[in-house]
């Protein structure tokens, strides 16, 4: 009796043993993988990366990703500076003003979102029009594209969404501009949601990586590129990924706005070109009053979309 359950046993250890290793393995294996942290914001530019985190594309491309969300700027920008974060969610006037400073980023993707203005409805019949906004910000600029040329507008600085949405559904404010899918839960409190067609006329939304990153995180760039690539190709097929992406990983956002989210087309990886930075450049001088000494390219690295 005892040898029978000595057999048993030695037989069982043979069948666990091999299953143990290979969980080892494939434990060793995600470990061994270069790694990225990636700051994202709540907007639909962050669907593919969180489409590409779902699908496992990037552990496919050979990356480890955690993508980490922040619901204001000031967090992110803690993060990069503290090294919490590789890269972030950005935008083209945020970079430049960061650019100018000591710690500098670099724009390796340019991402697809929308700020549709929200208003009361006959908003375009009025002349004179007070808009909530940030100051230096890409929503100061596009209030300028959306509406300088038809109408005096006075700006009013709200930097908190929330806060820049009440003051807009109260009636204390004509419009303001908000960011996709935020512009939907406006339009769910009774909003117009208003789009202006080719403004802007390239993304003025950028993912940005800490100059550190660049330099020695290459191999993790450059797979995580193509991850996103491959997430913005199953999004072409199947846009309610992306819905499904956004309503998962974005808090607080109320069911009944899934069907109702503009989704934008997500183009395959690109930069913005150098004449549309030197414009961003800019409009940026005359908000702040300084002038920027850099060229457009040195805020951006190509070397990581190249080929895709």
């Amino acid at each position: 009796m005892y040898k029978k359950i000595l057999i048993a046993f030695l037989f069982s250890t043979l069948l666990l043993f091999p299953g143990c290793r290979k969980e080892e393995q494939q434990t060793s294996a995600q470990a061994a993988l270069p790694s990225l942290t990636v700051g994202m914001m709540s907007a639909v530019d962050a669907a593919p990366f969180y489409v590409a985190l779902e699908k496992g594309y990037f552990q496919e491309a050979g990356v480890a990703v955690d993508l980490i969300l922040f619901t204001n700027g000031q967090n992110r920008q803690t993060a990069l500076q503290t090294g919490q974060v590789d890269g972030a969610m950005t935008d083209l006037v945020a970079l430049i003003t960061q650019t100018e400073g000591d710690f500098k980023l670099i724009g390796t993707l340019s991402t697809d979102g929308d700020f549709p203005l929200l208003a009361k409805p006959g908003l375009q019949e009025k002349q004179a029009i007070s808009a909530g906004t940030m100051e230096i910000s890409v929503t100061n600029y596009l209030v300028d594209k959306y509406l300088g040329q038809d109408h005096t507008i006075n700006k009013v600085y709200i930097n908190e969404i929330p806060a820049r949405l009440e003051a807009v559904v109260s009636g204390q404010l004509d419009t303001g501009i908000f960011p996709e899918p935020f512009a939907s839960i406006g339009q769910l409190r009774g909003l117009d949601k208003l789009f202006f067609a080719g403004i802007p006329s390239e993304s003025l939304n950028i993912i940005a990586f800490t100059e550190k990153a660049t330099q020695t995180k290459t191999i993790a760039l450059k797979r995580f590129h193509i991850a996103y690539a491959k997430a913005v190709e199953a999004i072409g097929q199947d846009e309610n990924l992306a819905r499904d992406a956004l309503m998962k990983y974005i808090p607080n956002l109320p069911g009944e706005i899934c069907l109702t989210i503009k989704v934008p087309i997500y183009q395959s990886p690109r930069l913005p070109s150098t004449p549309f930075i030197q414009e961003i450049m800019d409009w940026t001088s005359s908000v702040t009053g300084m002038k920027y000494q850099f060229s457009p390219t040195a805020m951006i690295d190509s070397r990581f979309i190249e080929g895709l």
